[in-house]
């Protein structure tokens, strides 16, 4: 069991299934989640945490709320999900909220109302401690200090979102050269590539391992910079609208085999096992053959 640390936004998803294409104007019918939850604590924090507090790892959120019934929604899933309450930090204003707002085609569009966020001296002592740290999407300036913060024999896992306000390209750049492993996805890949050419002449470590998914068509993983990396076939592929939460649970899911030495490649199938039951409980009836 190793000790983690998992910082970012907690955020409180309120998701709308558009019967079309909703462009703002005028007004739509919507339908209900699947799961039906409304709205529904989210955020890479819950999501991949969940998965390494499923597999054992004692596991700290480092995270903030707000003092209003969001922010206790959100400390109650988290709770729920294993991981420790000590992280998260009240804040005022009110906790971050995202509006998702997935369309007919499939596509989907994302309205976010940031709280406010800083690093306090708990925080700060449980990076101290932390055997990993994995960092999601937060504001840039708290990313900074968490990263000046983490000692230099902890490990590090970067998330990768290819936002400039949470990750400018400096701190993108010595995250890239920082990391252990690096997770994103085949849209997001052109993006990191450029943080890393963006080290300023550091070298990332030598086993620095990329997962990048591939949706439907599986995962590639490749050890090293200049590794060539193997491609991995899902075994299940689902139909679903709303696939918001699985690349975070493949990320949890993946880092908690390998803290339990397992293989790059043996780690990432039970991060596609862990991404697909997600989606499976956001199968609608009329997806449903």
């Amino acid at each position: 069991m190793a000790q983690v640390v998992i910082s970012g936004y907690a955020t409180v998803d309120y998701v709308v299934h558009a019967q079309g294409r909703f462009d703002g104007q005028g007004t739509m019918a919507m339908r209900a989640a699947p799961d039906g939850a409304w709205p529904r604590a989210g955020g890479a924090v819950l999501y991949a945490g969940r998965q390494l507090a499923r597999a054992g790892h004692g596991v700290r959120a480092l995270t903030w709320v707000g003092g209003d019934a969001d922010g206790a929604f959100y400390r109650q899933a988290a709770a729920q999900a294993g991981l420790g309450p000590d992280g998260i930090a009240d804040t005022d204003g009110p906790t971050t909220r995202c509006l998702l707002v997935y369309h007919a085609d499939g596509s989907h569009g994302c309205l976010l109302q940031a709280g406010a966020a800083a690093l306090s001296d708990m925080q700060r002592g449980l990076l101290h401690g932390a055997a990993l740290l994995v960092l999601t999407a937060g504001p840039a300036s708290v990313n900074r200090a968490i990263l000046a913060d983490l000692p230099a024999d902890a490990r590090l896992a970067w998330i990768v979102k290819p936002d400039p306000v949470c990750f400018p390209p400096d701190l993108a750049g010595a995250l890239a050269a920082r990391a252990d492993w690096l997770f994103c996805n085949a849209g997001e890949r052109a993006w990191l590539e450029a943080a890393r050419d963006g080290c300023g002449g550091s070298r990332p470590p030598s086993g620095q391992t990329l997962f990048e998914t591939h949706g439907g068509e599986g995962v590639r993983v490749m050890v090293g910079v200049d590794g060539d990396g193997v491609t991995l076939p899902t075994t299940r592929t689902l139909a679903v609208t709303d696939a918001t939460g699985a690349g975070d649970s493949f990320a949890g899911a993946t880092l908690a085999a390998l803290l339990y030495g397992a293989s790059p490649a043996a780690a990432a199938q039970a991060g596609m096992q862990a991404a697909a039951a997600l989606l499976a409980t956001r199968i609608s009836p009329a997806a449903t053959p």
